[in-house]
C-alpha cells in the first residue's frame, strides 16, 4: 500500500515520534514561528524536512522558504483540525526526521552541562531544554523520561531540540563521571533544598559545571545526590517550600553563565 504523506499528521494529541518508510523515524513541529526555524536549519544542512503541511492561506508564505526536496501539503483549516485530532490554528505544520545522536565523546569536552537523570512531564523538558540553549549551555545529559521529539517537547522547546546536543542513556551516571574524571576541577552539583545547600545567589560554579536536577515528584534521592560534590538551593519566600522544576533549571543555569561573566 503506498504512503500516504499526511499519514504523519494524524492523531497529533499525544503524538511521538513517527515512522516513515523512506526516512526512518520522525517528528512533527507545529506553528509558523517553529516551522520557519525548522527551515532555516534544514536549508542551513543541519536538519532533513519531509514535509510542510499548511492551511490554504499559509502555503504561498511559506513555499519559497522550502529546502530542496520538501514536500508542501495544503488543506482547509477544518481539515487540518480533523486530521490533527484537536482545533489546530497555527496554520502550519513539518514533519522532519529525527536527526542522530551526538557522539558521546562531545559531552566529555562540555563546559556547562545541565543533567536530569530523571522527568515525567513533556513540557518541562522542553523548557529546560530552552532555558539550557538561550542560556549558553553546552549541552544536556537524560535519562529516562519524556521523548525529546515528542509533539509537546518540540513546541514547547521552540527550536532547542535542534539547537542543542542532548545525550539519552538509561543511566546517565556513569558518563557523567567519565565527564569529570576529564579534567581536574570539574565539578557535579545538585539543585536540592537539603541542609547545607549553597544559596544560589552567592553560588561560584567552577569553571566545568554539571548541574544535576531531579524529577518533578521528588527531586534527587539519597542515593543521586551521593554521585554530587555539593548542593545548591534557591531561598523560598511567601511560605513556598519548592519551584517547579524548569522554573529552578533556568534560575540556575543563568547563574551559571552570569557567573563565567562576571569572571571574564
Amino acid at each position: 500500500m503506498p504512503f500516504d504523506p499526511w499519514d504523519p499528521y494524524r492523531d497529533l494529541r499525544f503524538a511521538g515520534t513517527r515512522e516513515h518508510p523512506e526516512h526512518g523515524t520522525c517528528f512533527i513541529a507545529e506553528g509558523r514561528i517553529l516551522v520557519e526555524d525548522l527551515l532555516a536549519a534544514a536549508r542551513a544542512g543541519r536538519m532533513k524536512v519531509i514535509s510542510v503541511a499548511a492551511m490554504t492561506t499559509a502555503a504561498e508564505g511559506i513555499r519559497d522558504r522550502l529546502p530542496p526536496g520538501t514536500e508542501l501539503l495544503t488543506a482547509e483549516p477544518a481539515a487540518l483540525s480533523d486530521m490533527a485530532g484537536f482545533p489546530f490554528h497555527r496554520g502550519l505544520m513539518a514533519c522532519a526526521q529525527v536527526p542522530p545522536p551526538p557522539p558521546a565523546a562531545a559531552m566529555r569536552e562540555a563546559r556547562r552541562l545541565l543533567v536530569l537523570p530523571r522527568l515525567y512531564d513533556s513540557e518541562n523538558l522542553g523548557l529546560l531544554l530552552r532555558s539550557a540553549a538561550a542560556l549558553g549551555l553546552d549541552g544536556v545529559l537524560a535519562g529516562p523520561g519524556p521523548g525529546q521529539w515528542t509533539r509537546r517537547t518540540v513546541r514547547v522547546s521552540m527550536g532547542a531540540v535542534w539547537r542543542i546536543p542532548v545525550w539519552r542513556v538509561e543511566d546517565p551516571w556513569s558518563l557523567l563521571a567519565e565527564w569529570k574524571a576529564k579534567e581536574p576541577g570539574s565539578e557535579i552539583v545538585a539543585a536540592a533544598l537539603t541542609p547545607g545547600a549553597e544559596d544560589a545567589r552567592t553560588w561560584r560554579p567552577a569553571s566545568r559545571c554539571a548541574l544535576v536536577m531531579g524529577p518533578e515528584d521528588t527531586g534527587l534521592n539519597e542515593d543521586q545526590l551521593a554521585h554530587c560534590d555539593r548542593a545548591v538551593a534557591i531561598p523560598m519566600a511567601s511560605g513556598m517550600d519548592s519551584l517547579n522544576v524548569a522554573a529552578a533549571g533556568a534560575i540556575l543555569m543563568f547563574r551559571m553563565g552570569s557567573a563565567d561573566r562576571v569572571d571574564s
